[in-house]
């Protein structure tokens, strides 16, 4: 029997150090193979699949399925999770300030372009229970998504851009005017562009919330060479609303990104809505790639 000399006593936590590792990073390999495979099903099929159609799906073992999921539920609460911390993260990322109808109109469009990615497969997945509800129960998705929109809603209120109302209220109104049924209807069934859709559903959401004079930050609806069918009427002109302090911009630099201030969501540079482009995406949104993630509301 060979005996342990000291070399073998180093090399020994360094060998383990690397199965696990090795180890480590095949389990997130396998998990992303799957929850990518359950946003796949989802859109294909709904929620007809088994753990085993997972498995084919996902190009890997049924026990490596069962390694991750108990059951099929299990498998579409996990896909959801990641839903809603990608959403989080994206919103978060944005670089916001003291411009908290800028603050406002740039969630929005974040927001669609999220559902645009993985709506056509959270639409399968929903919740029995309502938005309040699950707040109060302190629901993780609900709440991540709650902590997040809430300030953008008191930023407006605080500065009289809407009138005085609960946030969670707010919050509620909001969410169900960008449910993805809705984003992915007007996406698939009006073949209305992410543009599009985030505007119209801006202006319904600020509108419902108090506030009717917000124009888009792009002119032209539908954009001009966009092959959707233009409203037969021109834009009604925005009722009067109480006046509300001047918004304030700094001096906008690369891209219409001013620099100076915090507010809204957290500090960073002042969202400057003066010298965006007329068409494409709006330079102030800074999208992180990943996954998809489920949104119920």
């Amino acid at each position: 029997m060979r005996s342990s000399t000291a070399a073998d006593l180093v090399d020994a936590p360094v060998e383990r150090s690397t199965r696990s590792r090795r180890t480590r990073s095949d389990f997130l390999a396998s998990r992303r193979d799957l929850l990518d495979a359950v946003g796949r099903l989802l859109a294909r099929n709904g929620r007809r699949f088994s753990l085993v159609d997972l498995a084919a799906e996902a190009g890997v073992s049924t026990a490596t399925a069962y390694r991750h999921f108990v059951d099929v539920h299990d498998a579409l609460d996990v896909y959801y999770l990641q839903l809603i911390d990608v959403l989080v993260t994206d919103i978060r990322a944005l670089a916001v300030g003291e411009d908290h109808l800028g603050n406002f109109e740039v969630v929005c469009e974040v927001w669609v372009r999220s559902a645009a990615r993985w709506g056509r497969a959270a639409v399968h997945v929903r919740s029995a229970h309502g938005y309040l509800a699950r707040l109060q129960a302190r629901d993780d998705l609900v709440s991540k998504l709650h902590q997040v929109l809430a300030p953008v809603v008191l930023g407006l209120v605080d500065n009289g851009v809407l009138p005085p109302q609960e946030p969670e209220y707010a919050v509620l109104l909001w969410a169900s005017v960008f449910d993805e049924r809705v984003i992915v209807d007007l996406l698939d069934t009006l073949g209305w562009s992410v543009e599009q859709v985030a505007q119209k559903l801006t202006a319904s959401a600020l509108r419902m919330l108090g506030y009717t004079g917000w124009t888009p930050l792009r002119p032209a609806f539908p954009p001009a060479g966009s092959g959707a069918q233009a409203p037969a009427a021109g834009p009604v002109p925005p009722a009067p609303v109480p006046a509300s302090p001047p918004r304030r911009h700094g001096a906008a630099g690369p891209g219409g990104i001013a620099t100076r201030g915090a507010g809204g969501l957290g500090a960073g540079p002042v969202l400057a809505r003066a010298g965006a482009p007329a068409g494409g995406v709006d330079p102030r949104i800074r999208l992180r790639s990943g996954g998809a993630g489920r949104l119920t509301h």
